[in-house]
C-alpha cells in the first residue's frame, strides 16, 4: 500500500462513494462516520473489501475524527479529506508517485483549480525569502506556512506525537492551529502547484441537514477564531480578532429579529452565542441536533 485515506462523514452518504471509487483498491480507506451512520457502514464494507467505516461513540468533529482515523491507519502516509472535497483518480495517482520520491514533508496538499477565488494555503510574508521550493517529476512543490484542511498529506513519520489536531476544537481553525505548531518546530509544508483538486464548500453533509449544520458551524467558527488567537498568543489579541465577529452578529440578530427572519436570526445567534461561551472559557460543546 501506498497510503492510508482518512474521509470524515456526516451525513456524507451521499458523496462518500465516489471518492472511494477514484481510490485504488490496494490501498487502506478509513470512513470516520461522525452522524453514526450503521447502514452506511454496512453497505460500504459490504461493497469494498479496502474499506472500513468507523462509528465513534460520538460525534468526534473533524480534528477529532481525524486523530482517529490517523490512529488507525496502515501506512507512514496519510491523506485526510472533508467529504466535500474532489480528487480524481489521476490526482491520487499522482500523489502516489510523489510520495514514493519524496517524504521530507510533514503536511503536503494538492491545490485548487481555481486560485482566483481562493487559495488553499498561505504564506507569511516575512518568510517569503525563506521558503524553498521543490520539483519532484514534473511537479513543484511549494513550501507554505499554512495548508486549509480540506486535504492534508500527513506523513506520520515527522510527528512526535499522535495527537495530530487539537481535539478541544470541534471545527474550524484546527489546520491552522496544527499548521502554526508545526511551523513553529521548523517543520516542512507544501503544496503541489501544478496538481489540482476541487472543493465542493459546505456541501460534505447531504442538503436535507443543511440548516442544522450551518448553525453548528456558525457557532464553532466564532469559538474556534478566538481559541485559535488565545492559544497562541493572549485573550486580549483574540478579543481584539474576534470584535468584529461580534458587531457584525449582534447587528444581524436584531435586524432579522425585527424583520421576523427566524432561520436567519438563528444563524447568527450561533455565532454570538459561540463567541460569549469562548469569552467566558467554556469549552466547546455545542453539537448539530440531527437525528
Amino acid at each position: 500500500m501506498d497510503f492510508s485515506v482518512v474521509i470524515v462523514s456526516f451525513k456524507s452518504f451521499h458523496l462518500i462513494e465516489e471518492h472511494i471509487k477514484a481510490i485504488e483498491n490496494k490501498n487502506q480507506i478509513i470512513v470516520i462516520e461522525n452522524s453514526l451512520d450503521k447502514d452506511l457502514k454496512e453497505k460500504l464494507e459490504k461493497s469494498y473489501s479496502n474499506v472500513e467505516v468507523v462509528i465513534p461513540k460520538t460525534n468526534l468533529g473533524y480534528g477529532g475524527a481525524l486523530n482517529l482515523g490517523i490512529e488507525k491507519s496502515k501506512n507512514s502516509i496519510v491523506i485526510c479529506m472533508v467529504a466535500d472535497a474532489n480528487i480524481s483518480k489521476e490526482c491520487f495517482s499522482h500523489i502516489s508517485d510523489i510520495i514514493k520520491k519524496f517524504k521530507e514533508f510533514s503536511i503536503l496538499s494538492p491545490t485548487y483549480f481555481d486560485e482566483s477565488i481562493y487559495k488553499n494555503y498561505t504564506i507569511n510574508k516575512n518568510n517569503i525569502n525563506k521558503m524553498v521550493d521543490k520539483k519532484i517529476h514534473n511537479f513543484v512543490l511549494k513550501e507554505v506556512d499554512e495548508i486549509d484542511g480540506a486535504v492534508l498529506i500527513i506523513n506520520k513519520d515527522k510527528f512526535a506525537t499522535s495527537e495530530f489536531m487539537d481535539e478541544k476544537i470541534f471545527l474550524y481553525f484546527e489546520n491552522a492551529d496544527l499548521c502554526l505548531r508545526l511551523r513553529k518546530n521548523n517543520q516542512k509544508l507544501y503544496v503541489i502547484e501544478n496538481l489540482k483538486f476541487s472543493h465542493l464548500g459546505r456541501q460534505s453533509s447531504h442538503s436535507n441537514f443543511q440548516k442544522e449544520v450551518l448553525i453548528c458551524r456558525n457557532w464553532h467558527y466564532c469559538w474556534s477564531k478566538f481559541y485559535f488567537y488565545r492559544k497562541h498568543y493572549n485573550y486580549l489579541r483574540a478579543f481584539r480578532k474576534t470584535l468584529p465577529n461580534l458587531i457584525r452578529s449582534i447587528r444581524y440578530c436584531i435586524y432579522f429579529k425585527l424583520k421576523r427572519d427566524e432561520y436567519n436570526f438563528q444563524l447568527h445567534k450561533s455565532e454570538l452565542s459561540g463567541l460569549l461561551n469562548a469569552y467566558i472559557l467554556k469549552r466547546s460543546f455545542f453539537r448539530p441536533k440531527i437525528n
